[in-house]
């Protein structure tokens, strides 16, 4: 008779050790999987933000080079003179020769 209730005992105490244990991991599979799910949506916003800097990134780049064809061009524009610039230029070239001409002639 003692054998039976020295293994009723036994297994009592086995059963009250394993029944928090069980609780317990019961408990702890839904907050890793919150925590899973944390890290995850953690890393789906750094990935998008990193999406989006490397966006900004590229539109500054855009726009630098934008600029830079921009900047160039005009400074082609400046060096080369329009029309009107050049037949006024011609013109006063014009009258220098012609009072040059003037000059270098004997009367």
């Amino acid at each position: 008779m003692v054998k039976p209730g020295l293994l009723l005992i036994i297994l009592t105490i086995d059963l009250m050790n394993y029944s928090p244990v069980q609780a317990n991991i019961t408990q702890n599979i839904p907050q890793n999987q919150k925590q899973l799910k944390a890290q995850q949506s953690s890393q789906q916003l750094w990935e998008q933000f990193r999406q989006q800097q490397d966006v900004v990134r590229l539109q500054q780049q855009q726009r630098i080079e934008q600029f830079r064809i921009e900047n160039k061009f005009r400074q082609q524009q400046l060096r080369q003179p329009n029309t009107n610039q050049l037949r006024e230029q011609q013109r006063r070239e014009m009258d220098v020769f012609k009072i040059q001409q003037k000059f270098r002639q004997p009367q």
